[in-house]
This record gives C-alpha cells, structure tokens and sequence, in this order.
C-alpha cells in the first residue's frame, strides 16, 4: 500500500460540522387593542348575499378543507332603515345561538351608511385544539346604488405572535394571513423584531422569503398550518439588508426628484374647465381622489410639487382639476372609476385621451400630461 495513502487512514479525518437545528417558536393567538395594533393587514374578503324575506344571507369559507361554510344572516330590527343585526353561525352547528346574535348602529360615512361588527370565529383543524380566530364584519348600503349586487365584506383582525431568543437576545414574532381562508401557507406573512410593537409595525414579509433581524436574516423552515409554530433557521440572502431595502424603496426616486417653484395648481370646477378646453383646444387632466386614499396623498406630496410634472403641465397648457371621488358621484359613475387615483386626460368634449390608475412616478406623470 502507498505509504502516503496508508498514513491517510490514520489521520482523523474532520467530519462536516452538523448545522443546529431550526429555533421552534410558539405562537399565541393576539387581537388589536389599544396598546397593540399590526402595521399590516390582509385585503378583505367578500361575501356574496341573497335576499330570503326581509333579511340577506351568505356563506363563506374558513378552514381546511371540508370544514363547513359560516353562514351569516343581515337584518334589520323592527322599525330601522338600515341593517343593525347580523347572526353569524360561529361554531358551525347549523344554529344561531344567543352568543351569534350581534348589533350595531349604523354609521353615516361619505353619504354611505356602514354596519360594523367585530366576532371571533373558531378555525378547526384535525388532531389539534379549535384555534380563535377575530374577524370584523361590515356591510355599506349606498342611496346612490340601490340596485348593486348586497355583499358583506370580512377581514381578519388578529394575528399569531411569540417570543423567542434569537442571537443571544429576545425577539418576537408574528404571524398573519395574506389569504383569508384560516389556514397559514407560504402565501402568508410574517415579521421579525427585538420587541413585539417593533415586529408588528413592521412591513410584512411572505413566509416563503427572509427577515432581518440586526443585519442577521432569517428564515422560516416550516410551519403549522394552524398558525401554532414556526422554526427559523439563520440564512445568508445575495443581497445585503440595505441592498434589499434600496431596491425596495420605489418613492427614493420621486423623493430626490428636483422639486417646482410651486407644486401643480388644481381647481375644483371640471364643468369650467372642459368649457374652456373647448375654446382654447387645451386637454384637461382630472385626478379623481378621495381623503382616505393613501397613494394620494403621496402623489401630492412628491409627484405634483416635481419640477418635471410641473414644467410638463405648463409646456401643454393642461388644465388640473382634482375631485373627492366621494362626494362627485355622478362622474365617478360617468367616467368608471374603480380605484383611487384614477387619472384622466380629458379634451374639450369631455371624451378621454389617456386614462391611469394607482400612484404613478414623476416621470410617469410627465409622460402622462405630454404625450
């Protein structure tokens, strides 16, 4: 035998490092309060409903599948105008017992009247504890539409959360569907901080990608479908932290965008306006908002105050109206609008040139109003 290759043998060879195995964090049902309240929120669901006499009825799915649909029944109480009552079959039995019986009075919101309630339904799952889930309910009758199709709308209002010890410190963290169907999967989210407020201010990750934690990223292993556990295992991504959230700040651009002497003046009169296009052959551009909407508010702060929307404006002649979609009903209806901001460019009769939806760049408005 080769001397070199005998005296290998003998040498102890080092054996690959075993790597730990994944942190298990348990995970404790939570719901919003005064002191603790998550940063994000999944998109709401809808419930179609069907009249049955004087009340409205639906179902909805929650849970693995083959759990029975919630059913729901809207009413209104002997001598109201607008549905105050709703009973919610939250255990499931086919029953509305005392305890899924609720009321509420109805709100008057931007001419619309809002029926709110909140409940917590149980999300069953095989071989495991009935898991509580809180979920708000609301149901909006607007005078103006008396024909549209009832719905109630639904949303998740808790979420799941757990302290752990990560990197020799304390950690939290939290755990919410994306989906609202009661059972967590890689389409879910979830966050990562030193203290429970700081992971669920935080802006949600998917369950199928990392969070950092101090310039350390984690990531989730895997899960209970019920929302009871995780486990986390250290990761090393190709970007860095700041690489990523570089990439992931789309305003940085707009920000640092050369602001105007003065931001973009809009009127409020689009009648006026269309009436004065159609002498001068000008465009008219619409931005139809509302006070709630939230990329709005930062077109106006870094889009319409930017030298190149401004200048663009100016070049053309445009003339810029801006309307409160909730109080100019008749023309969101005239004009189809679906979603705030919506974006017109008008000619002297009214008819639309160029149409866009959702906060747009400043250079996508300057485009807008030149082309």
């Amino acid at each position: 035998m080769d001397l070199l290759l005998f005296a290998s043998l003998l040498v102890p060879q080092e054996r690959p490092a075993t790597p730990p195995p994944p942190i298990a964090v348990r995970l404790a049902p939570q719901a919003p309060d005064a002191e603790h309240k998550l940063g994000w929120s999944p998109k709401a669901a809808t419930v179609p409903l069907r009249a049955q006499g004087e009340a409205l009825v639906g179902t909805f799915p929650l849970g693995p599948d083959g759990t029975p649909p919630i059913a729901v029944e809207l009413a209104r109480s002997p001598g109201a105008a607008h549905f105050d009552r709703l009973a919610i079959d939250l255990d499931r039995d086919g029953a509305f017992g005392d305890g899924e019986r609720l009321t509420t009075t109805p709100k008057d919101q931007r001419g619309k009247w809002w029926s709110s309630f909140d409940a917590v339904a149980q999300v069953p799952f095989a071989d495991a504890a009935k898991q509580p889930y809180p979920i708000a309910l609301w149901f909006v009758a607007d005078p103006q539409e008396p024909d549209a199709a009832p719905a109630l709308r639904w949303t998740r209002r808790g979420w799941r959360e757990g302290a752990v010890e990560l990197g020799g410190a304390p950690a939290h963290v939290v755990v919410v569907e994306r989906t609202l169907d009661g059972v967590f999967t890689r389409a879910d989210a979830w966050q990562l901080g030193r203290d429970g407020k700081a992971a669920r201010r935080a802006d949600a990750r998917g369950l199928d990608t990392h969070a950092w934690l101090d310039g350390q990223a984690w990531r989730v292993v895997d899960f209970a479908a019920d929302g009871t556990v995780v486990r986390l295992e250290p990761c090393a991504p190709k970007l860095t932290e700041a690489e990523e959230r570089e990439r992931a700040d789309t305003l940085r651009v707009d920000r640092e965008a050369k602001r105007a002497a003065a931001p973009l003046a809009f009127g409020k009169d689009l009648a006026a306006a269309l009436a004065a296009a159609a002498v001068d052959g000008k465009r008219v551009f619409v931005d139809f908002e509302t006070t709630w909407c939230g990329p709005c508010k930062q077109m106006d702060q870094w889009v319409y105050t930017a030298h190149d929307v401004v200048a663009a404006a100016t070049d053309t002649g445009v003339r810029a109206v801006k309307l409160d979609g909730d109080v100019e009903r008749d023309l969101v209806k005239k004009y189809e609008v679906k979603g705030y901001p919506t974006l017109l460019l008008l000619d002297g009769t009214g008819a639309v040139v160029r149409r866009a939806t959702g906060y747009q760049s400043v250079a996508a408005m300057a485009r807008f109003l030149r082309d």
